[in-house]
């Protein structure tokens, strides 16, 4: 086990890291700080977790091994992993992580002087890395999701200027209990879908849907429609749902990408529509917006 032991002294040291309008941290705070390796000093993130105890406390110690365990064979550049746990008086108050110089994806979002064609790119690295993940579950973890996957849980790596993703420590793997994920929820209408999205009977684990590809999918398709929606998508009821996706073929998007982005509401497996993003610019975008395709239905 990789652990780092931190004295309260130290702690006082650290900075707190303050999130970005929109962003919320319902898990714990989080903090920068500078760690010596050898002769070198590395910057670090320390998660301090709100709670340290109990069932919910076990299964986030559960998962964050697991991910430290397979830190290195999980050798996926967009992941930013849990490296260490973090003992505080012989007791584990959270977890240590690389930090990485960033600017917010929800952010990036409603940045207007960001182009579309950037936005876009970044969905489509989003995409690229949900394939990643289907050829590690072929070869190495068969039941690794992100779950909580939505925009406030990517960033843009100013280093490298691709997009990572957080927060991995409430991520699905090898038999854990579910997490909250905030798009699977008994608010949307995949609720009325128990039979393809796996509701989590266990009452004493938060999480409404056990991780899978389709519910990982799910999340992928809503972060893109809100895009295009300007709202959340997931207000709007199956059928205003569908109402929509034919106006978004009626405004010249393609029907395959429409057919695709249905299968979220449908009994078959969703699929990942990141090949047909490169069809929404700055025309589209002004049609798709919630105001817009409301004037339409009057």
């Amino acid at each position: 086990m990789n652990i780092l032991e931190l004295d309260r002294r130290t702690l006082k040291k650290m900075k707190k890291i303050e999130l970005e309008a929109g962003n919320i941290n319902t898990e714990g705070n989080l903090f920068i700080f500078e760690e010596k390796n050898k002769w070198k000093k590395e910057l670090k993130v320390y998660k301090e977790l709100y709670y340290d105890m109990g069932h919910i406390f076990s299964n986030k110690l559960f998962t964050l091994n697991e991910l430290i365990d397979h830190v290195l064979s999980l050798d996926v550049e967009e992941f930013v992993l849990p490296e260490k746990l973090a003992i505080i008086n012989n007791r584990v108050e959270g977890f240590i992580m690389p930090y990485v110089p960033n600017i917010n994806f929800y952010t990036i979002l409603n940045a207007t002087e960001i182009a579309t064609k950037d936005k876009i790119k970044f969905f489509k690295e989003i995409g690229h890395l949900l394939y990643k993940m289907d050829n590690i579950r072929r070869n190495q973890i068969n039941d690794f999701y992100l779950n909580d996957l939505h925009e406030g849980n990517f960033i843009l790596n100013k280093k490298t200027g691709k997009i990572n993703v957080v927060d991995m420590d409430s991520c699905k793997i090898n038999g854990n209990k579910p997490f909250v994920s905030k798009y699977l929820t008994p608010l949307s209408p995949i609720s009325k879908m128990p039979g393809k999205y796996i509701i989590n009977e266990d009452e004493n684990f938060p999480g409404y849907v056990i991780a899978d590809r389709n519910s990982d999918l799910y999340c992928y398709t809503v972060m893109i429609l809100n895009f295009l929606y300007k709202d959340r998508i997931t207000r709007l009821s199956r059928e205003a749902y569908f109402l929509y996706l034919e106006y978004l073929i009626h405004i010249g998007l393609p029907y395959d990408m429409a057919a695709k982005m249905a299968k979220i509401y449908e009994y078959a497996d969703n699929e990942n529509i990141s090949e047909y993003l490169g069809y929404i610019d700055d025309k589209i975008l002004r049609k798709t917006r919630k105001e817009v395709f409301l004037k339409q239905e009057k």
